[in-house]
């Protein structure tokens, strides 16, 4: 399956530190679709060795859970990113997704999916944009790389390299780009978690907004956010009725739903519809 083409639902990413292990199960539980087993910021750099074990250990079986599973490694440009990559490839069994952070090139991307393919992964990549630079190299990672499911925003270190507060307008316009990029190319867009556990509101505020500009998911750091964020991204009846409309009359060839053209855009934009069902 090309990654393009990705059926798996991504409404809701759930982070947790690879250093506790005993937190892996609960994704499912939780409702989230991705669990993400953290290599990077959630971990110390004494602890890097002990969390590769835990997900060596993690590896080691096919993955049990009704969530899909996502391991973020260091950036690749770092000794601990090719310590972890080096842990990957050595595993058992692959995740579905690797999250790359921090991808201000193209041939980031490419060259863990040459390494991937090397060991015959079926892994697909999710780079983490969380700069200006990133966000300039966008349009080219996803013209060039063919393992893309998803792109991620990283608002924090974003916030920190563009030099503003976390609720500045200079992030929507960053969230605006990221999803326009991924639009484009049919590639989904999540969002970054929000930062504000117990504030309800900021949840909601962050989860409309992405919603309301073309965000197929959004991360999280604390299951509480799970429920909201899958509600608000899952799409109503009328919508999946439409797409599945759409899908059918492309299969078949048909011109026209709802008095709408079927082209690949409208085709394109059925499949991201359908995938959030």
């Amino acid at each position: 399956m090309n990654a393009r083409d990705v059926e798996t639902k991504t409404r809701s990413w759930l982070f947790t530190p690879a250093t506790r292990p005993e937190r892996f199960a609960k994704a499912g539980p939780a409702g989230a679709d991705v669990l993400i087993v953290d290599l990077e910021d959630a971990v110390r750099p004494e602890e890097k060795t002990i969390a590769r074990r835990q997900l060596g250990n993690l590896l080691s079986q096919p993955f049990s859970s009704t969530a899909a599973l996502a391991v973020r490694i260091n950036t690749p440009n770092s000794r601990s990113g090719l310590d972890d990559l080096a842990a990957l490839l050595d595993a058992e069994f692959q995740p579905a997704f690797i999250v790359i952070p921090k991808v201000e090139a193209a041939q980031t991307v490419l060259q863990v999916e040459a390494l991937l393919r090397e060991v015959a992964s079926d892994a697909r990549v999710v780079p983490l944009v969380e700069s200006r630079q990133g966000i300039a190299v966008l349009p080219e990672v996803l013209a060039t790389a063919s393992r893309v499911a998803a792109v991620m925003f990283g608002a924090g270190d974003y916030a920190g390299d563009v030099g503003v507060q976390p609720a500045s307008f200079a992030l929507s316009v960053a969230r605006v780009q990221i999803s326009a990029a991924c639009v484009a190319s049919g590639i989904r867009a999540i969002d970054a978690p929000c930062f504000e556990i117990g504030n309800s509101a900021a949840l909601e505020h962050e989860i409309g907004f992405a919603a309301a500009n073309g965000f197929d998911g959004k991360a999280a750091i604390h299951p509480s956010h799970i429920g909201p964020i899958n509600e608000a991204m899952t799409p109503d009846a009328a919508k999946i009725d439409w797409a599945h409309r759409v899908i059918a009359a492309a299969r078949e060839g048909a011109a026209m739903v709802d008095g709408r053209m079927v082209d690949e855009a409208i085709a394109r934009e059925a499949r991201r519809v359908l995938s959030r069902a």
